[in-house]
């Protein structure tokens, strides 16, 4: 991800942006079984505007490389599509519970 002043961008950043909210209240409610869209939903926020940064923050990625003609139009369009559906996904996916983890001796009977 970019990064101003070396400052790490994340997609939970961003999110958290576009939502209104820290990075730490979306990570505490993600951790807490809901998803980017109920969270943008609870504070009044698009769930497309988040898809969206997350996809315009992806193709700023390779901003460089097309300005330096190592990706052409349809290289282009064909991370858009991408990044548009990675982000759709990100947005309704639950986070899987770190909790579930358990020793491989623990799982047999």
């Amino acid at each position: 991800m970019r990064g101003s002043d070396n400052i790490l961008i994340t997609d939970l950043s961003i999110a958290a942006s576009v939502i209104g909210i820290t990075e730490e209240d979306l990570t505490a409610a993600l951790t807490g079984g809901k998803t980017i869209a109920e969270v943008a939903a609870e504070h009044g926020a698009d769930v497309h505007r988040v898809v969206v940064a997350l996809v315009s923050d992806a193709v700023a990625d390779v901003a460089a490389d097309v300005r330096r003609g190592e990706l052409t139009a349809g290289h282009v369009r064909w991370l858009v599509a991408l990044a548009t559906m990675r982000a759709e996904e990100q947005v309704i996916t639950k986070f899987p519970p770190i909790g579930l983890r358990r020793r491989a001796g623990a799982l047999q009977a």
